[in-house]
Protein backbone atom coordinates (compact mmCIF):
# COMPACT_ATOMS: atom_id res chain seq x y z
CA UNK A 1 0.00 0.00 0.00
CA UNK A 2 2.90 2.36 0.72
CA UNK A 3 4.20 1.93 -2.84
CA UNK A 4 0.77 2.76 -4.18
CA UNK A 5 0.60 5.93 -2.12
CA UNK A 6 4.12 6.92 -3.16
CA UNK A 7 3.27 6.49 -6.83
CA UNK A 8 0.08 8.50 -6.41
CA UNK A 9 -0.36 11.56 -4.26
CA UNK A 10 -2.09 11.08 -0.93
CA UNK A 11 -5.13 13.06 -2.05
CA UNK A 12 -5.76 10.65 -4.92
CA UNK A 13 -5.32 7.72 -2.53
CA UNK A 14 -7.83 9.35 -0.17
CA UNK A 15 -10.48 9.59 -2.87
CA UNK A 16 -9.89 6.00 -3.99
CA UNK A 17 -10.54 4.88 -0.42
CA UNK A 18 -13.68 7.03 -0.17
CA UNK A 19 -15.01 5.44 -3.36
CA UNK A 20 -14.15 1.91 -2.23
CA UNK A 21 -15.84 2.47 1.12
CA UNK A 22 -18.96 3.80 -0.60
CA UNK A 23 -19.30 0.68 -2.75
CA UNK A 24 -18.69 -1.60 0.24
CA UNK A 25 -21.26 0.21 2.36
CA UNK A 26 -23.91 0.32 -0.36
CA UNK A 27 -23.41 -3.43 -0.86
CA UNK A 28 -23.84 -4.03 2.87
CA UNK A 29 -26.93 -1.81 2.88
CA UNK A 30 -28.52 -3.93 0.16
CA UNK A 31 -27.43 -7.23 1.73
CA UNK A 32 -28.02 -6.93 5.47
CA UNK A 33 -31.63 -7.66 6.49
CA UNK A 34 -33.76 -4.85 7.83
CA UNK A 35 -33.38 -4.53 11.60
CA UNK A 36 -36.14 -3.90 14.12
CA UNK A 37 -35.04 -0.37 15.00
CA UNK A 38 -34.80 0.66 11.35
CA UNK A 39 -38.17 -0.84 10.50
CA UNK A 40 -39.65 0.97 13.50
CA UNK A 41 -38.42 4.31 12.13
CA UNK A 42 -39.88 3.37 8.74
CA UNK A 43 -43.22 3.05 10.54
CA UNK A 44 -42.65 6.66 11.62
CA UNK A 45 -42.05 7.63 8.01
CA UNK A 46 -45.35 6.05 6.99
CA UNK A 47 -47.24 7.82 9.78
CA UNK A 48 -46.04 11.42 9.73
CA UNK A 49 -46.26 13.41 12.92
CA UNK A 50 -44.33 16.25 14.54
CA UNK A 51 -43.15 13.88 17.26
CA UNK A 52 -43.06 10.21 18.19
CA UNK A 53 -43.13 8.20 21.41
CA UNK A 54 -39.37 7.79 21.82
CA UNK A 55 -37.68 10.68 20.07
CA UNK A 56 -38.00 13.88 18.13
CA UNK A 57 -39.18 13.25 14.57
CA UNK A 58 -36.49 14.13 12.03
CA UNK A 59 -35.49 10.61 10.97
CA UNK A 60 -39.17 9.84 10.40
CA UNK A 61 -39.47 12.88 8.14
CA UNK A 62 -36.31 11.89 6.29
CA UNK A 63 -37.61 8.37 5.70
CA UNK A 64 -41.01 9.71 4.61
CA UNK A 65 -39.20 11.67 1.90
CA UNK A 66 -37.24 8.62 0.76
CA UNK A 67 -40.32 6.39 0.86
CA UNK A 68 -41.93 8.54 -1.84
CA UNK A 69 -39.44 6.97 -4.24
CA UNK A 70 -38.82 3.45 -2.95
CA UNK A 71 -38.80 1.30 0.18
CA UNK A 72 -35.74 -0.71 -0.90
CA UNK A 73 -33.36 -1.15 2.03
CA UNK A 74 -30.28 0.20 0.24
CA UNK A 75 -32.22 3.31 -0.78
CA UNK A 76 -33.65 4.02 2.68
CA UNK A 77 -30.19 3.48 4.19
CA UNK A 78 -28.47 5.83 1.73
CA UNK A 79 -28.15 8.73 4.23
CA UNK A 80 -26.43 6.39 6.66
CA UNK A 81 -24.24 4.95 3.90
CA UNK A 82 -23.03 8.42 2.97
CA UNK A 83 -22.73 9.84 6.48
CA UNK A 84 -19.21 8.67 7.52
CA UNK A 85 -17.90 9.34 4.01
CA UNK A 86 -19.16 12.93 4.11
CA UNK A 87 -17.79 13.48 7.62
CA UNK A 88 -14.44 11.90 6.74
CA UNK A 89 -14.12 14.24 3.76
CA UNK A 90 -15.12 17.17 5.99
CA UNK A 91 -12.46 16.23 8.55
CA UNK A 92 -9.94 16.18 5.70
CA UNK A 93 -11.01 19.63 4.50
CA UNK A 94 -10.97 21.10 8.02
CA UNK A 95 -7.45 19.82 8.70
CA UNK A 96 -5.94 20.41 5.26
CA UNK A 97 -4.87 24.07 5.71
CA UNK A 98 -3.08 23.35 9.00
CA UNK A 99 -1.96 19.73 8.66
CA UNK A 100 -1.89 18.86 4.96
CA UNK A 101 -0.17 15.49 5.44
CA UNK A 102 -1.94 14.39 8.60
CA UNK A 103 -5.33 15.41 7.17
CA UNK A 104 -5.55 12.38 4.86
CA UNK A 105 -4.48 9.78 7.43
CA UNK A 106 -6.57 11.21 10.26
CA UNK A 107 -9.69 11.37 8.06
CA UNK A 108 -9.11 7.82 6.81
CA UNK A 109 -8.50 6.52 10.33
CA UNK A 110 -11.91 7.91 11.29
CA UNK A 111 -13.57 6.50 8.17
CA UNK A 112 -12.18 3.00 8.61
CA UNK A 113 -13.12 2.48 12.24
CA UNK A 114 -15.41 -0.57 12.47
CA UNK A 115 -18.38 1.48 13.62
CA UNK A 116 -18.09 3.69 10.53
CA UNK A 117 -17.26 1.00 7.99
CA UNK A 118 -19.98 -1.55 8.71
CA UNK A 119 -22.73 0.40 10.46
CA UNK A 120 -25.16 1.14 7.64
CA UNK A 121 -28.31 1.30 9.77
CA UNK A 122 -30.63 4.27 9.35
CA UNK A 123 -31.58 5.44 12.86
CA UNK A 124 -32.12 8.62 14.85
CA UNK A 125 -28.32 8.83 15.20
CA UNK A 126 -27.91 9.40 11.45
CA UNK A 127 -29.31 12.97 11.28
CA UNK A 128 -28.08 13.66 14.83
CA UNK A 129 -24.44 13.01 13.89
CA UNK A 130 -24.68 15.01 10.66
CA UNK A 131 -26.39 18.09 12.07
CA UNK A 132 -24.21 18.08 15.20
CA UNK A 133 -21.10 18.05 13.01
CA UNK A 134 -22.34 20.92 10.83
CA UNK A 135 -23.44 22.93 13.86
CA UNK A 136 -20.01 22.53 15.48
CA UNK A 137 -18.28 23.74 12.32
CA UNK A 138 -20.36 26.93 12.21
CA UNK A 139 -19.76 27.41 15.93
CA UNK A 140 -16.00 27.37 15.34
CA UNK A 141 -16.39 29.75 12.39
CA UNK A 142 -18.51 32.11 14.49
CA UNK A 143 -16.05 32.23 17.39
CA UNK A 144 -12.74 32.53 15.55
CA UNK A 145 -13.14 33.23 11.84
CA UNK A 146 -16.23 35.26 10.99
CA UNK A 147 -17.28 38.67 12.21
CA UNK A 148 -20.78 38.04 10.93
CA UNK A 149 -23.66 36.92 13.13
CA UNK A 150 -24.69 34.58 10.33
CA UNK A 151 -22.47 31.76 11.57
CA UNK A 152 -23.97 31.90 15.07
CA UNK A 153 -27.42 31.76 13.46
CA UNK A 154 -26.41 28.75 11.34
CA UNK A 155 -24.82 27.03 14.34
CA UNK A 156 -28.13 27.45 16.16
CA UNK A 157 -30.21 26.30 13.20
CA UNK A 158 -28.25 23.08 12.79
CA UNK A 159 -28.19 22.53 16.55
CA UNK A 160 -31.98 22.80 16.45
CA UNK A 161 -32.11 20.21 13.66
CA UNK A 162 -29.81 17.97 15.71
CA UNK A 163 -32.18 18.36 18.68
CA UNK A 164 -35.08 17.48 16.36
CA UNK A 165 -33.16 14.28 15.63
CA UNK A 166 -32.44 13.24 19.21
CA UNK A 167 -32.27 14.77 22.67
CA UNK A 168 -28.52 14.08 22.91
CA UNK A 169 -27.99 17.33 20.98
CA UNK A 170 -28.70 19.10 24.29
CA UNK A 171 -25.19 18.10 25.39
CA UNK A 172 -23.70 19.82 22.36
CA UNK A 173 -25.70 22.92 23.25
CA UNK A 174 -24.33 22.82 26.79
CA UNK A 175 -20.83 22.48 25.33
CA UNK A 176 -21.37 25.61 23.22
CA UNK A 177 -22.70 27.57 26.18
CA UNK A 178 -19.97 26.63 28.65
CA UNK A 179 -17.25 27.23 26.06
CA UNK A 180 -18.41 30.79 25.50
CA UNK A 181 -19.01 31.51 29.18
CA UNK A 182 -15.65 30.09 30.30
CA UNK A 183 -13.37 31.24 27.49
CA UNK A 184 -15.05 33.96 25.38
CA UNK A 185 -17.30 36.15 27.49
CA UNK A 186 -16.99 39.18 25.24
CA UNK A 187 -20.01 41.03 23.89
CA UNK A 188 -19.85 39.51 20.40
CA UNK A 189 -19.89 35.91 21.62
CA UNK A 190 -22.47 36.41 24.36
CA UNK A 191 -24.79 37.93 21.74
CA UNK A 192 -23.89 34.97 19.51
CA UNK A 193 -24.88 32.55 22.27
CA UNK A 194 -28.20 34.35 22.47
CA UNK A 195 -28.65 33.93 18.71
CA UNK A 196 -27.93 30.21 18.99
CA UNK A 197 -30.56 29.87 21.71
CA UNK A 198 -32.99 31.93 19.63
CA UNK A 199 -32.59 29.58 16.66
CA UNK A 200 -32.98 26.46 18.80
CA UNK A 201 -36.07 27.82 20.58
CA UNK A 202 -38.64 27.00 17.82
CA UNK A 203 -37.50 23.35 17.75
CA UNK A 204 -37.67 23.06 21.53
CA UNK A 205 -41.03 24.84 21.57
CA UNK A 206 -42.50 22.51 18.94
CA UNK A 207 -41.26 19.49 20.89
CA UNK A 208 -42.75 20.83 24.13
CA UNK A 209 -46.05 21.39 22.30
CA UNK A 210 -45.98 17.81 21.03
CA UNK A 211 -45.30 16.52 24.53
CA UNK A 212 -48.12 18.67 25.91
CA UNK A 213 -50.52 17.08 23.43
CA UNK A 214 -49.11 13.53 23.65
CA UNK A 215 -48.88 12.48 27.31
CA UNK A 216 -45.37 13.93 27.72
CA UNK A 217 -44.10 10.76 26.01
CA UNK A 218 -40.65 12.02 24.93
CA UNK A 219 -39.92 13.41 28.38
CA UNK A 220 -41.17 10.35 30.26
CA UNK A 221 -39.30 7.98 27.97
CA UNK A 222 -35.96 9.77 27.92
CA UNK A 223 -35.86 10.78 31.57
CA UNK A 224 -37.48 7.75 33.20
CA UNK A 225 -38.54 4.77 31.11
CA UNK A 226 -35.48 4.22 28.92
CA UNK A 227 -32.65 4.92 31.34
CA UNK A 228 -31.78 1.52 32.73
CA UNK A 229 -29.98 1.60 36.06
CA UNK A 230 -26.24 1.16 35.99
CA UNK A 231 -24.38 -1.96 37.06
CA UNK A 232 -21.86 -1.81 39.85
CA UNK A 233 -20.13 1.58 39.38
CA UNK A 234 -16.76 -0.05 38.76
CA UNK A 235 -18.30 -2.41 36.19
CA UNK A 236 -20.00 0.55 34.46
CA UNK A 237 -16.72 2.45 34.38
CA UNK A 238 -14.88 -0.57 32.97
CA UNK A 239 -17.52 -1.01 30.24
CA UNK A 240 -17.29 2.66 29.33
CA UNK A 241 -13.49 2.58 29.09
CA UNK A 242 -13.54 -0.62 27.02
CA UNK A 243 -16.08 0.99 24.69
CA UNK A 244 -13.87 4.06 24.22
CA UNK A 245 -10.80 1.87 23.61
CA UNK A 246 -12.77 0.01 20.96
CA UNK A 247 -13.94 3.24 19.29
CA UNK A 248 -10.52 4.91 19.28
CA UNK A 249 -8.40 1.72 19.02
CA UNK A 250 -5.54 0.69 21.32
CA UNK A 251 -3.04 2.02 18.77
CA UNK A 252 -4.45 5.56 18.72
CA UNK A 253 -4.72 5.62 22.51
CA UNK A 254 -1.11 4.38 22.82
CA UNK A 255 0.14 7.19 20.59
CA UNK A 256 -1.92 9.78 22.49
CA UNK A 257 -0.38 8.63 25.77
CA UNK A 258 3.08 8.55 24.22
CA UNK A 259 2.65 12.10 22.90
CA UNK A 260 0.75 13.47 25.90
CA UNK A 261 2.96 16.54 26.08
CA UNK A 262 1.78 17.50 22.58
CA UNK A 263 -1.85 17.40 23.72
CA UNK A 264 -1.26 20.44 25.93
CA UNK A 265 0.20 22.32 22.97
CA UNK A 266 -2.96 21.67 20.96
CA UNK A 267 -4.92 23.75 23.45
CA UNK A 268 -3.20 26.86 22.08
CA UNK A 269 -4.55 26.10 18.60
CA UNK A 270 -8.05 27.50 18.18
CA UNK A 271 -9.57 24.73 16.11
CA UNK A 272 -8.03 21.98 18.22
CA UNK A 273 -9.23 23.67 21.40
CA UNK A 274 -12.82 24.03 20.21
CA UNK A 275 -13.10 20.45 19.04
CA UNK A 276 -11.29 19.11 22.09
CA UNK A 277 -13.85 20.85 24.27
CA UNK A 278 -16.81 19.71 22.15
CA UNK A 279 -15.55 16.12 22.29
CA UNK A 280 -14.38 15.72 25.85
CA UNK A 281 -16.88 17.87 27.75
CA UNK A 282 -19.76 15.44 26.93
CA UNK A 283 -17.50 12.41 27.40
CA UNK A 284 -16.57 13.72 30.86
CA UNK A 285 -20.27 14.18 31.69
CA UNK A 286 -20.85 10.55 30.73
CA UNK A 287 -18.21 9.56 33.28
CA UNK A 288 -20.46 11.09 35.93
CA UNK A 289 -23.73 9.77 34.52
CA UNK A 290 -22.46 6.18 34.18
CA UNK A 291 -22.55 5.73 37.95
CA UNK A 292 -26.35 5.98 37.74
CA UNK A 293 -27.25 5.02 34.16
CA UNK A 294 -25.92 2.66 31.53
CA UNK A 295 -23.99 4.42 28.74
CA UNK A 296 -24.49 2.86 25.31
CA UNK A 297 -22.13 3.12 22.37
CA UNK A 298 -24.61 5.28 20.46
CA UNK A 299 -24.47 7.91 23.23
CA UNK A 300 -21.02 9.07 22.08
CA UNK A 301 -21.34 8.82 18.30
CA UNK A 302 -22.30 12.46 17.64
CA UNK A 303 -19.13 13.58 19.48
CA UNK A 304 -16.89 10.91 17.96
CA UNK A 305 -15.65 12.91 14.90
CA UNK A 306 -14.59 15.79 17.14
CA UNK A 307 -12.01 13.59 18.85
CA UNK A 308 -10.15 12.96 15.60
CA UNK A 309 -10.10 16.65 14.63
CA UNK A 310 -8.90 17.69 18.10
CA UNK A 311 -5.96 15.25 18.25
CA UNK A 312 -4.92 15.40 14.58
CA UNK A 313 -1.82 17.44 15.44
CA UNK A 314 -0.79 15.23 18.34
CA UNK A 315 0.36 12.26 16.23
CA UNK A 316 3.16 12.26 13.67
CA UNK A 317 2.44 11.29 10.06
CA UNK A 318 3.99 7.88 10.67
CA UNK A 319 1.82 7.35 13.74
CA UNK A 320 -1.34 8.29 11.83
CA UNK A 321 -0.37 5.79 9.15
CA UNK A 322 0.01 3.09 11.78
CA UNK A 323 -3.40 4.04 13.19
CA UNK A 324 -4.94 3.90 9.71
CA UNK A 325 -3.47 0.44 9.07
CA UNK A 326 -4.70 -0.87 12.42
CA UNK A 327 -8.19 0.51 11.74
CA UNK A 328 -8.59 -1.05 8.32
CA UNK A 329 -7.30 -4.44 9.50
CA UNK A 330 -9.68 -4.38 12.47
CA UNK A 331 -12.57 -3.36 10.23
CA UNK A 332 -11.66 -6.04 7.69
CA UNK A 333 -12.01 -8.63 10.46
CA UNK A 334 -15.46 -7.25 11.25
CA UNK A 335 -16.48 -7.40 7.58
CA UNK A 336 -15.26 -11.00 7.27
CA UNK A 337 -17.14 -12.00 10.43
CA UNK A 338 -20.34 -10.31 9.27
CA UNK A 339 -20.04 -11.80 5.78
CA UNK A 340 -19.47 -15.25 7.23
CA UNK A 341 -22.67 -15.04 9.26
CA UNK A 342 -24.61 -13.95 6.19
CA UNK A 343 -23.05 -16.51 3.82
CA UNK A 344 -23.00 -19.58 6.03
CA UNK A 345 -26.10 -21.77 5.72
CA UNK A 346 -28.46 -21.39 8.67
CA UNK A 347 -27.89 -25.06 9.47
CA UNK A 348 -24.46 -24.05 10.75
CA UNK A 349 -26.17 -22.57 13.81
CA UNK A 350 -28.49 -25.53 14.38
CA UNK A 351 -27.55 -25.77 18.05
CA UNK A 352 -28.64 -22.15 18.59
CA UNK A 353 -32.37 -22.12 17.96
CA UNK A 354 -32.92 -18.39 18.34
CA UNK A 355 -30.04 -17.58 15.98
CA UNK A 356 -31.50 -19.95 13.37
CA UNK A 357 -34.92 -18.29 13.63
CA UNK A 358 -33.49 -14.77 13.42
CA UNK A 359 -31.28 -15.58 10.44
CA UNK A 360 -34.03 -17.44 8.61
CA UNK A 361 -36.51 -14.62 9.05
CA UNK A 362 -33.87 -12.06 8.03
CA UNK A 363 -32.67 -13.95 4.97
CA UNK A 364 -35.96 -15.40 3.73
CA UNK A 365 -38.80 -13.10 4.84
CA UNK A 366 -40.83 -13.82 1.71
CA UNK A 367 -40.95 -17.54 2.60
CA UNK A 368 -42.18 -16.71 6.11
CA UNK A 369 -44.82 -14.33 4.76
CA UNK A 370 -46.05 -16.98 2.32
CA UNK A 371 -47.01 -19.12 5.33
CA UNK A 372 -49.00 -16.24 6.79
CA UNK A 373 -50.80 -15.24 3.59
CA UNK A 374 -53.82 -17.57 4.06
CA UNK A 375 -54.72 -15.64 7.23
CA UNK A 376 -54.37 -12.06 6.02
CA UNK A 377 -58.01 -11.61 4.96
CA UNK A 378 -59.65 -12.62 8.24
CA UNK A 379 -57.01 -11.75 10.83
CA UNK A 380 -55.18 -8.72 12.15
CA UNK A 381 -51.51 -9.66 12.31
CA UNK A 382 -49.61 -9.12 15.55
CA UNK A 383 -46.38 -9.98 17.34
CA UNK A 384 -45.36 -9.41 20.96
CA UNK A 385 -42.28 -7.37 20.02
CA UNK A 386 -42.02 -3.88 18.54
CA UNK A 387 -38.98 -4.98 16.52
CA UNK A 388 -40.67 -8.02 15.02
CA UNK A 389 -43.89 -6.12 14.35
CA UNK A 390 -41.96 -3.37 12.59
CA UNK A 391 -39.89 -5.79 10.48
CA UNK A 392 -42.99 -7.81 9.57
CA UNK A 393 -44.74 -4.54 8.65
CA UNK A 394 -41.81 -3.58 6.43
CA UNK A 395 -41.71 -6.84 4.48
CA UNK A 396 -45.49 -7.36 4.31
CA UNK A 397 -46.25 -3.69 3.60
CA UNK A 398 -49.16 -3.80 6.05
CA UNK A 399 -49.41 -2.65 9.65
CA UNK A 400 -48.63 -5.33 12.21
CA UNK A 401 -49.70 -4.48 15.75
CA UNK A 402 -47.81 -5.10 18.99
CA UNK A 403 -49.80 -7.41 21.28
CA UNK A 404 -49.32 -7.61 25.05
CA UNK A 405 -47.06 -5.37 27.12
CA UNK A 406 -43.99 -5.10 24.88
CA UNK A 407 -40.83 -3.34 26.02
CA UNK A 408 -40.26 0.16 27.38
CA UNK A 409 -38.84 1.08 23.97
CA UNK A 410 -40.70 1.98 20.81
CA UNK A 411 -44.31 2.18 21.95
CA UNK A 412 -45.52 4.18 18.95
CA UNK A 413 -47.97 1.39 18.10
CA UNK A 414 -50.09 2.44 21.05
CA UNK A 415 -50.93 5.56 19.09
CA UNK A 416 -51.54 3.67 15.84
CA UNK A 417 -53.68 0.82 17.23
CA UNK A 418 -57.05 1.08 18.94
CA UNK A 419 -57.80 -2.15 20.79
CA UNK A 420 -61.37 -1.05 21.39
CA UNK A 421 -61.97 -1.38 17.67
CA UNK A 422 -60.56 -4.92 17.69
CA UNK A 423 -63.08 -6.17 20.24
CA UNK A 424 -64.53 -9.45 18.98
CA UNK A 425 -62.16 -9.52 16.00
CA UNK A 426 -59.64 -12.20 15.06
CA UNK A 427 -55.93 -11.69 15.71
CA UNK A 428 -53.06 -13.85 14.51
CA UNK A 429 -49.99 -13.60 16.77
CA UNK A 430 -46.69 -14.56 15.14
CA UNK A 431 -43.61 -15.45 17.15
CA UNK A 432 -40.22 -16.91 16.43
CA UNK A 433 -40.41 -19.09 19.54
CA UNK A 434 -43.23 -20.74 21.48
CA UNK A 435 -42.33 -18.89 24.68
CA UNK A 436 -45.08 -16.66 26.13
CA UNK A 437 -47.79 -17.55 23.63
CA UNK A 438 -49.84 -19.85 25.89
CA UNK A 439 -50.56 -17.12 28.41
CA UNK A 440 -52.27 -15.06 25.67
CA UNK A 441 -55.02 -17.63 25.05
CA UNK A 442 -57.28 -16.07 27.66
CA UNK A 443 -57.70 -12.90 25.60
CA UNK A 444 -59.75 -14.77 22.98
CA UNK A 445 -63.02 -16.70 23.08
CA UNK A 446 -61.20 -19.47 21.24
CA UNK A 447 -57.66 -19.95 20.09
CA UNK A 448 -55.46 -22.46 18.35
CA UNK A 449 -51.73 -23.02 18.37
CA UNK A 450 -49.91 -23.86 15.15
CA UNK A 451 -46.30 -23.93 14.01
CA UNK A 452 -44.60 -24.03 10.64
CA UNK A 453 -41.09 -24.52 9.34
CA UNK A 454 -39.09 -22.40 6.94
CA UNK A 455 -35.74 -23.95 6.11
CA UNK A 456 -34.38 -25.05 9.49
CA UNK A 457 -36.42 -22.65 11.64
CA UNK A 458 -39.71 -23.29 13.41
CA UNK A 459 -42.12 -20.40 13.88
CA UNK A 460 -45.15 -20.29 16.15
CA UNK A 461 -48.66 -18.93 15.67
CA UNK A 462 -51.48 -18.21 18.07
CA UNK A 463 -54.67 -18.02 16.02
CA UNK A 464 -57.07 -16.07 18.21
CA UNK A 465 -60.80 -15.65 17.51
CA UNK A 466 -63.05 -13.22 19.34
CA UNK A 467 -60.66 -10.79 21.01
CA UNK A 468 -61.75 -9.93 24.59
CA UNK A 469 -61.09 -6.22 24.84
CA UNK A 470 -62.40 -5.75 28.41
CA UNK A 471 -60.09 -8.39 29.86
CA UNK A 472 -57.18 -7.07 27.78
CA UNK A 473 -57.82 -3.54 29.04
CA UNK A 474 -57.83 -4.71 32.63
CA UNK A 475 -54.78 -6.99 32.51
CA UNK A 476 -52.59 -5.39 29.83
CA UNK A 477 -53.59 -1.81 29.05
CA UNK A 478 -54.12 -0.76 32.66
CA UNK A 479 -50.61 -1.87 33.77
CA UNK A 480 -49.19 -0.14 30.67
CA UNK A 481 -51.01 3.04 31.70
CA UNK A 482 -49.63 2.82 35.23
CA UNK A 483 -46.05 2.12 34.14
CA UNK A 484 -45.53 4.13 30.95
CA UNK A 485 -48.16 6.87 31.21
CA UNK A 486 -47.71 7.85 34.86
CA UNK A 487 -47.49 11.59 34.29
CA UNK A 488 -45.87 13.41 37.24
CA UNK A 489 -47.65 16.41 38.71
CA UNK A 490 -44.85 18.78 37.67
CA UNK A 491 -45.24 17.92 33.96
CA UNK A 492 -47.98 19.96 32.25
CA UNK A 493 -49.97 17.80 29.83
CA UNK A 494 -53.07 18.89 27.96
CA UNK A 495 -53.95 15.75 26.02
CA UNK A 496 -53.13 12.06 26.39
CA UNK A 497 -54.62 9.99 23.61
CA UNK A 498 -53.83 6.68 25.30
CA UNK A 499 -55.70 7.63 28.48
CA UNK A 500 -58.61 9.17 26.57
CA UNK A 501 -58.90 6.25 24.19
CA UNK A 502 -59.16 3.64 26.92
CA UNK A 503 -60.86 5.66 29.65
CA UNK A 504 -57.97 6.06 32.07
CA UNK A 505 -58.62 9.30 33.91
CA UNK A 506 -56.14 11.67 35.48
CA UNK A 507 -52.37 11.59 35.55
Amino acid sequence: MRNFVEKNNSQTFFFYILLAVFFLRIALAAWIPMTGDEAYFIVWGKNLNYGYYDHTPLVGWLLALFLTISDAACWLRLPSVLLPIVISYSIYRILLPRLPQAAVWCALAYLLTPVNLINILITTDTPLIFFSFVSAWFFYQAIYISESKRDFILAGLFLGLAFFSKYFAVLLGFSFGFYIVLFHRDKKNLIGLGLILLMVAPFVGLNLLWNYNHCGNNILFNLFNRTASADNPLVSLAKYLVMMIYLLSPVLIYFLIKNKSAIKKQWSDNISRVYMWLAFFPLALFLIVLFRKQIGLHWVLSFYPFIFISVAGVLSIKQWRWTFHFMWVLSFIHVVALSSIMLLPVETFANKKEAVENLTFGKYPEEVLAKLKPYEKDYTFATISYGMSSVLSYYSRKHVIVFAKGSFHAREDERLTNYKELNGKNILIFKRTALNLDKLNKYFTSSERKSFKVREATFELLIGKGFKYDLYRKEVLNPINQKFYAIPDWLPVGQCEFKNKYGFDGK
